[in-house]
Formats: C-alpha cells, sequence, structure tokens
C-alpha cells in the first residue's frame, strides 16, 4: 500500500501560511520574457486570478495583489521536513518534486492500527508543518499519486482501476503537450484512453503512455528511490601531473565547490564550515578549513572566502589531489516574507563582511563594537596595561610612573597609541618645558556634554601634540574653563 500526500499549491505553501493567508498572493515564474502565475491563494482566485496567466494580467485584476518570486529552494526545504516528520510512519518515503510524498505504508499498517489510522496520523503530522495536503492510500505508487490530485482523502484497497478509470487526465503525470493532443481526439480520462489498442498508443504517442498506464493501474511494477536523512559530503579532484602554481590546480577547487552546491541545493540545506586537504601524495598535506558567519551552499560564497584567504595562507609545496569534506550539514532555515522589514537582509550582509575580511586580514584584526560612556579618550580604551612614561623635566633622569589602563590604535595619525587613564596633570616645570614644542598644525577640540549625569559640568578640551628633550612624542590637552593641563597619551 502506497499513501501520496500531495501538496496542493506548493510554491504558494512554501511562504510562510501567515502571510498567504491575509492577502491576495501569487507566486510567478519567468520563463524566458514571460512571467506566469504557478500558484495563488483563495483571495486571489476570488479575485479573478487564474493559473497560468501572465503576471501583469494579474497585476491588472487588483492593486492589492502581492506578487512573489518561485523559490524552488523553499520548496524542497518544505519537502524535506514533510519527509522527516512522516518518517514516524515508515523508512520508505518517496519525495516527488511539484507534487509531495509518497510513502510505502504496507508494514506498518498493523502498527498503527489499519489504513484509517495511518491517514490521519498523515494528517496530523502535515498540520504540525503548517502544510495543507492530500492523502490518499491506494495499492499502487502511481495510482495513489493520481487519485491524490483529485481527492482529499481517499483509501482505495483494491480495485484501484475502477477509481482510475473516471480520473481526469490533468490528475495524471502526462505532459501538457500529450494532454492536448489526447482531448483532441475526445479523451479525457482513462478510461477512454485506455479503450484504445495498446499497439495504437504506441504507434502515436510512444510507449512511455501506455507504461504510465500499466505502473498505473499494478499491471507492470514500479521502482522510485527512498530519502535518506543529510549525510555527510566528500569528494576529490587528482591531477595526472604535479600542480605548481595556483592557476594549475585552482579549477579542482572550483570543481569541488560546484559539486559541493550541487549536494547542498538537492537537499536544500547549507554548512557552515567546509575543510580542503591539498595533499602531495603521501608525503606532505596541508589542511585548509574555511568558515562563514552564516549556513550557505552557494560555490560562489565559498569561492569569495577560499580566495581571500589564500592571499593569506598560500600553498608551499605541490599538489596531487585535493580533498573536500563537509561534515556539519544542516538544513536551511528559511525566515518568513516581511515585505517591509530588511533587518535579516542587512545583518547576513554584514555577517558576510565581517566572515570576509576576518579571513582576509586576520583574527585579530577585527574587534566587536562597543558603546561608551562617554565622548572622552580614556573611555575609549579596550585593553589593560601599565607604562611607564617618562615625565618632562629639565633633568632626563627623573621619570614619574604613569599608570596606563588601557591600549587603543586609532585611524588617525595624530592620535596615540598609549592612554593614561586617569590623565595625569602637569606640573608648571613640565608645561614650560612642553611650551616651545607644542604642534600647533593638527589641535583638536572634544566636548562632551551629553552623558553627564545632572549637576555636572560639561567637558571641553583642547588637545595638543608636544616633544620631550628625549624626543618623545606626548599627547596633552588643556581641559576649560581653568586652563588645567593633563597628559592623556604617549606616541609609539
Amino acid at each position: 500500500m502506497w499513501l501520496a500526500l500531495y501538496i496542493p499549491a506548493l510554491p504558494l505553501q512554501a511562504f510562510s501560511h501567515t502571510l498567504t493567508e491575509s492577502a491576495p498572493v501569487v507566486v510567478f515564474e519567468r520563463e524566458a520574457r514571460r512571467s506566469h502565475i504557478v500558484a495563488r491563494n483563495q483571495k486571489a482566485a476570488r479575485l479573478g486570478v487564474r493559473l497560468h496567466a501572465t503576471l501583469a494580467e494579474a497585476n491588472a485584476l487588483s492593486d492589492a495583489l502581492v506578487a512573489l518570486p518561485r523559490e524552488p529552494l523553499r520548496e524542497t526545504a518544505l519537502l524535506e521536513r514533510m519527509a522527516e516528520a512522516t518518517s514516524a510512519l515508515t523508512p520508505n518515503v518517496h519525495i516527488r518534486e511539484h507534487y509531495g510524498l509518497l510513502l510505502d505504508v504496507s508494514a506498518s499498517l498493523t502498527m498503527f492500527g489499519g489504513a484509517q489510522a495511518v491517514q490521519a496520523r498523515a494528517q496530523t503530522l502535515s498540520q504540525a508543518q503548517h502544510v495543507r495536503c492530500h492523502a490518499v492510500l491506494a495499492p499502487t505508487a502511481s495510482g495513489a499519486r493520481w487519485l491524490s490530485r483529485g481527492h482529499r482523502q481517499l483509501v482505495v484497497e483494491s480495485n484501484v482501476g475502477a477509481w482510475l478509470d473516471d480520473l481526469a487526465l490533468d490528475c495524471t503525470d502526462f505532459s501538457s503537450a500529450l494532454n492536448d493532443e489526447l482531448h483532441a481526439l475526445n479523451l479525457h480520462n482513462l478510461a477512454a484512453v485506455r479503450r484504445l489498442p495498446i499497439n495504437e498508443l504506441n504507434k502515436r504517442f510512444g510507449t512511455t503512455l501506455t507504461h504510465q498506464l500499466a505502473c498505473a493501474y499494478g499491471e507492470s511494477s514500479e521502482t522510485l528511490p527512498f530519502w535518506q536523512p543529510l549525510t555527510t559530503f566528500h569528494d576529490k579532484v587528482e591531477f595526472l601531473d604535479l600542480a605548481r602554481e595556483q592557476s594549475h590546480w585552482m579549477s579542482g577547487v572550483e570543481a569541488l565547490l560546484l559539486q559541493l552546491q550541487t549536494f547542498l541545493r538537492s537537499r536544500a540545506a547549507s554548512t557552515l564550515a567546509i575543510e580542503f586537504c591539498f595533499c602531495m601524495g603521501s608525503l606532505q598535506r596541508t589542511r585548509f578549513a574555511l568558515q562563514s558567519a552564516h549556513g550557505t551552499h552557494l560555490a560562489s560564497d565559498w569561492l569569495r572566502l577560499f580566495n581571500a584567504r589564500i592571499d593569506r595562507l598560500p600553498i608551499a609545496h605541490e599538489i596531487s589531489s585535493i580533498d573536500l569534506c563537509c561534515e556539519r550539514i544542516e538544513p536551511m532555515r528559511f525566515s518568513d516574507v516581511d515585505l517591509f522589514d530588511r533587518s535579516r537582509e542587512q545583518e547576513r550582509e554584514w555577517g558576510t563582511l565581517t566572515t570576509l575580511l576576518r579571513l582576509r586580514l586576520g583574527d585579530n584584526a577585527l574587534h566587536a563594537p562597543r558603546s561608551n560612556a562617554n565622548a572622552l579618550p580614556e573611555s575609549q580604551a579596550s585593553q589593560i596595561s601599565q607604562v611607564a612614561v617618562s615625565a618632562p623635566a629639565k633633568s632626563s633622569t627623573r621619570h614619574v610612573q604613569a599608570h596606563a589602563s588601557s591600549v587603543t590604535r586609532q585611524d588617525t595619525s595624530h592620535r596615540p597609541i598609549w592612554l593614561i587613564h586617569p590623565p595625569r596633570p602637569l606640573t608648571e616645570r613640565e608645561l614650560r618645558a612642553l611650551t616651545s614644542s607644542i604642534h600647533l598644525q593638527q589641535p583638536e577640540r572634544i566636548q562632551e556634554n551629553w552623558s553627564h549625569p545632572e549637576g555636572h559640568s560639561s567637558a571641553q578640551r583642547d588637545y595638543y601634540i608636544a616633544k620631550t628633550s628625549d624626543h618623545r612624542a606626548l599627547w596633552i590637552f588643556r581641559e576649560r574653563p581653568h586652563n588645567d593641563w593633563f597628559l592623556q597619551g604617549v606616541f609609539a
């Protein structure tokens, strides 16, 4: 016995069910220069939107129509989730693209209490996935599949031919061109087609038509590949001669990434990490691991990360083979469609950019963003350090220990590397020694008056660069309105 789970309007149900129920929605697919409707919801149907109509015709019927492009990966992901859920009924699950699932439940009927109980259990599992589907049990796989397009719930334990005879040709797997030819001969159901001689059908339409009919009516056997859970990916390419330069073996990397993309796309899966192994026979191996900020399946994304990493860590030996292994495979997670909020897309773009920069510049080159207590330099510290700063004085043997609580790198050339917190007051003698060396070409004013609690005066500082007698560059500032001078930092 075969259980057929047909998902009507699969391209539409692959999207968020809340969106498809809140507005008239259509899903369109572009072929050549024409966009036609492949799925619609009830609200769009009430407006007069027809299947296979052009997108322009559908938009002319209503201004409130929401048109979504078809996403085959969403459909594959939905079928994968359904296969995983219904595998509780039987391990023999077959995924049919653009249709739904076929389950061989012959060995499960006794366990679950009969055909009716299995059908009810399948409907419950579908509802848990927010999927509306038809459930039909029949002795043959093709017969159950065809009947499910015309019946929402049906159990046929014997004599499946009697139910198939009255079935319209549009419910079969025949091509649209073949259906048009049969309709032109005034043939509109399967019984009318089967009344014709088989030899004449084979001469006119080929053996495919009669073979499909024989499988559906149980006159011929049918073999289907069964679904399996996600597994790891491993593949390799070998070179006849040793590849000495990157331009010689780069084509092997691209070929492996394309094979990985095909594998992941067929399962609607993605991965966060892959690993290459560059081998020179059995003498030398170099492992080359890549990680992405988010799960991806596209070969172009992995190739971009690979190029960024190979610039920093080139392969230093000749290559005879390349292995690609991917063990962390997970199903794709599609977010609900939001027509107004694009924050998730922006987060994904920023994640991709930071991953690319980390591979190109190194793991320690990027720091997470943080908020400062205020705009003063000592609040922007990120590392703790203790620094001995030579204080400016007439005698070079006089030193003052200044505690620097943080170290930070600045983008501008007139910002010091070492910051002293809290800023150390300068004595009059130290100030006189620095007055003649103050650089007035690049003064900087920092005024902070927004983050202080009420009752505290605002801070206004004028920063300058000064030099000591031993040619050290210091970062000093004058705090207004009292005109007190402080030492803030030391340049490297």
